[in-house]
């Protein structure tokens, strides 16, 4: 009988570690990597700056404000365009990671605002 009752909860165990293999694998989020090259394909596309402009207003202004609060100054920060996307997706000190609230592409928007300003790095 108790031979029978622990043959019973294999299937549910196989089912349920291959559900969070699943999860794991095709998880559409990741943190990205130092090594990750990466640049930003919208710099200079207003509609993306305009997204960016909204995006910016309504997740990061509370903390960066429009040169630097609680945040540092993002309109005077000398990141390129792969440390700025790790720094918005992973997050650094204070800062919580955004991934996955902010997709890649709303990263970018947010850069392409940013640099549109003509205030970036000075």
């Amino acid at each position: 009988m108790m031979l029978r009752r622990e043959w019973r909860a294999w299937p549910a165990a196989i089912v349920a570690v291959g559900l969070l293999a699943g999860v794991a694998v095709f998880c559409p989020t990741r943190f990205l990597r130092a090594d990750d090259e990466l640049t930003d394909p919208l710099i200079g596309n207003a509609p993306a700056i305009e997204e960016g402009r909204m995006l910016y207003r309504r997740h990061c202004f509370v903390c960066h404000l429009h040169a630097g609060g609680r945040g540092p100054n993002l309109f005077a920060s000398r990141l390129n365009d792969q440390q700025f996307a790790q720094t918005v997706l992973n997050g650094q000190g204070m800062m919580p990671a955004w991934n996955p609230k902010l997709s890649m592409d709303d990263v970018w928007k947010l850069r392409a605002y940013v640099k549109s300003t003509g205030h970036y790095g000075d």
